[in-house]
């Protein structure tokens, strides 16, 4: 089936290619790679997300559970997969022979898991995970003096291989100096238990604790590996770090117009009829509403653009379309293409904007983008693979 234009995301393989080189360059050359696909790859496709980071050079790949594991898998993916989140201790035997690691939060959770494998020959691959301050998942690696014997009793089950050792920063990409302070003592507190580990004996293949902000602002904290996320996709982890660092946004999302009328002052537009006309004024149906993950608090609110204008989204937004005022832009035409975030043109409507207007992160927005939306992936202008989720 060709591709339906009403409503569909680009995706920049190019800019992908070049946020991993500038991530990669911020750290020395023997530090590895971990790209994260999780949430489908922030809404990108894991599938081709992680082929491309895999041609790229990735040296493992992180998800938030087994099913985004398997998905990989099953899509040919045979680079080294890290779950991040829980995994019911039954499938254990399943996460050794697809070769992938399983992250361990507690000596309760790494006994049931070494259980789970009693009478085999298999030894489960794991990141322990330590809670340096996050108040997450995790040992803690602070204020318990049991934790280090812990640890070591869990990296010396018969059946748990102790790959790795991580931890995760809350506040990494805050510029604030008593939040880089709080960083810092994270750091210290994750070298200071990885150290006592040592001690007793315990090592680890890879250390990692470098998300986004922290591969941006503190690399010199990258040890073994960086598992940068939001950064991989183009997008600054944080509003204070936006235009910092010559991060590409990979998606742009479009839309069509489907029909333009002409009306008269004080007509009202949509439900609720939360607008009415102040002037005469041209009106676009755009092919684009809720159910596509366009957030029904962004009406009345937002702006679009369209053949490099702004247009402002008016009424409320429907649940498979919306409205915008186009009577700024007189050759405006149904079937022209509409950027709701993205570049067209040399203008910008950067999602960060949006992100604002919502009181929220440019996180959720990709990741609440409908899988009834395709995503083509472009080298250049060159389209290489379409995602259709649908058909």
């Amino acid at each position: 089936m060709k591709l339906l234009r009403r409503t569909w995301a680009d995706v920049s393989l190019d800019n992908l290619a070049h946020n991993y080189g500038l991530l990669r360059g911020m750290v020395p050359a023997d530090c590895r790679f971990l790209g994260v696909v999780k949430a489908d790859a922030y809404g990108h496709g894991a599938l081709p997300i992680s082929r491309r980071l895999s041609e790229l050079g990735a040296d493992y790949l992180a998800v938030s559970n087994m099913e985004e594991a398997v998905q990989l898998r099953r899509g040919g993916i045979r680079q080294p997969i890290l779950i991040l989140g829980y995994t019911p201790p039954f499938y254990a035997e399943d996460l050794v022979d697809m070769g992938i690691r399983q992250e361990i939060h507690s000596l309760e959770y790494a006994g049931q898991l070494n259980e789970a494998l009693r009478g085999t020959a298999k030894r489960l691959k794991a990141h322990l995970k330590l809670d340096t301050g996050m108040s997450r998942l995790g040992f803690f690696a602070y204020d318990n003096g049991q934790t280090a014997d812990e640890l070591r009793t869990a990296a010396r089950m018969e059946h748990i291989y102790p790959e790795g050792v991580f931890t995760h920063f809350p506040v990494a990409d805050s510029c604030d100096p008593d939040d880089a302070a709080f960083t810092r003592l994270q750091f210290d507190r994750f070298l200071q238990m990885i150290s006592a580990l040592e001690g007793m004996g315990v090592r680890f293949e890879l250390r990692h604790c470098c998300n986004s902000g922290a591969t941006l602002l503190h690399p010199e904290y990258a040890l073994d590996m960086i598992r940068p996320g939001i950064a991989t996709y183009g997008l600054a982890p944080s509003p204070e770090m936006e235009g910092r660092f010559d991060l590409r946004p990979l998606m742009s999302l479009k839309t069509t117009v489907s029909q333009i009328r002409d009306f008269a002052p004080g007509v009202s537009v949509s439900y609720g009829r939360t607008y009415v006309t102040p002037g005469p004024r041209r009106i676009a149906v755009l092919s684009i509403g809720y159910a596509d993950g366009l957030s029904r608090s962004l009406s009345n609110r937002a702006c679009f653009l369209l053949r490099g204008k702004r247009v402002p989204v008016v009424g409320r937004i429907c649940m498979d379309m919306c409205m915008a005022d186009v009577t700024g832009v007189p050759d405006a035409a149904v079937g022209d293409t509409v950027t709701v975030f993205g570049s067209d043109g040399g203008a910008e409507a950067p999602l960060s904007e949006m992100a604002e207007q919502l009181n929220t992160i440019t996180y959720e927005i990709l990741c609440d983008i409908n899988k009834r939306i395709p995503r083509i992936y472009l080298d250049g202008d060159q389209r290489l693979d379409i995602l259709q989720y649908i058909v």
